[in-house]
């Protein structure tokens, strides 16, 4: 397996655009609640961070070249994975 480093750590969220993607590990209710109340939080707290909710279509093993697209022309930064 080759090794992929991680990206580097921003500086700053402000001014960023983050996204948040549901893996829909659980069911199609599980994550979205709690992506929710992320999203209010940085609206409330930091309101220049902007934040993008998404989920996968079709199963998380599924590749998501679209959604992927997406983050990197749209997105400073991303979280991938489960909130149930």
């Amino acid at each position: 397996v080759d090794r992929v480093p991680l990206a580097p750590r921003l500086d700053t969220l402000e001014g960023k655009t983050i996204f948040l993607v549901d893996i829909g590990w659980g069911g199609p209710k599980a994550a979205p609640s709690i992506y929710e109340e992320m999203q209010l939080w940085f609206a409330q707290n930091m309101p220049s961070v902007k934040v993008e909710v998404r989920s996968v279509i079709g199963s998380y093993m599924q590749d998501q070249p679209e959604l992927w697209k997406e983050i990197s022309e749209k997105g400073h930064a991303a979280m991938i994975g489960i909130a149930g």
